[in-house]
């Protein structure tokens, strides 16, 4: 009887942790409050190797040019209240806040402060066209690659829609329920730039993107992250460097 009232009582409270704490109740990167740019010197710009952090987890940005180096434009923080005005040559799209702009074939990197695992869910994206680029309906195809340490975990891709009325605005992307449940210690976004013809590469400087709201699976416990250190930038840095 006490080991049935035990069960039913932990039943319980097992349901009552799960109801107060929201499905989506995971870090998320907007790119907006708690930014730390202090690791890229030329911000809004980011040129290859710099980084931006938000809370537990950092985005570093990266070219995978031959002969990449430093101070090669790879991306910039773009004001989303005027896009117009922050974007120059190239068309972004407008959402209100400010979201992360992947230039120049540039590749986004995340991973957490102290280089331990964590689990992404979702995140916002939209194609950046050059002014005037014929875009077909399909403009590109964003791969999403999850890493422990150097063993490729997952690929998943995701197709980006071309404009609409001439313009660009953002669509939520969930990762499938098997790879939102990986632990990975790195996610690389890939941008492939697709023309009519339906063949898509990143070598031409135009698979540009933007990035917004990426959002994680909630952790275990309070979701509090100890010895919290740039440990892991730092090796992330060294890796994709030794591997460009």
């Amino acid at each position: 009887m006490k080991t049935k009232m035990f069960n039913r009582l932990l039943a319980a409270f097992a349901l009552t942790v799960a109801a107060a704490v929201p499905a989506h109740a995971g870090p998320i990167i907007d790119f907006d409050n708690g930014l730390d740019t202090s690791f890229s010197p030329f911000a809004p710009l980011l040129t290859h190797t710099d980084a931006v952090v938000q809370g537990d987890f950092f985005v570093a940005m990266y070219s995978t040019k031959a002969g990449a180096a430093l101070g090669d434009l790879v991306g910039s923080l773009v004001d989303g209240t005027d896009s117009a005005g922050a974007c120059s040559g190239i068309i972004c799209p407008a959402n209100g806040t400010q979201f992360l702009a992947a230039l120049n074939d540039g590749l986004p990197d995340i991973g957490r402060l102290d280089g331990g695992y964590f689990r992404m869910q979702s995140f916002d994206a939209s194609f950046i066209a050059a002014s005037g680029n014929v875009v077909p309906a399909i403009s590109m195809l964003l791969r999403v690659e999850g890493y422990d340490g150097n063993t490729l975990a997952f690929i998943q891709d995701f197709q980006l829609a071309g404009p609409v009325g001439g313009g660009y605005s953002f669509s939520t992307f969930a990762l499938s329920s098997l790879n939102a449940s990986r632990d990975v210690t790195e996610i690389a976004f890939r941008g492939f730039a697709c023309n009519a013809a339906g063949s898509c590469s990143r070598s031409l400087d135009q698979a540009q993107f933007a990035l917004d709201n990426i959002a994680f699976v909630p952790e275990p416990g309070s979701l509090a992250l100890l010895g919290l250190g740039l440990a892991g930038l730092a090796a992330m840095r060294r890796r994709r460097i030794a591997q460009i």
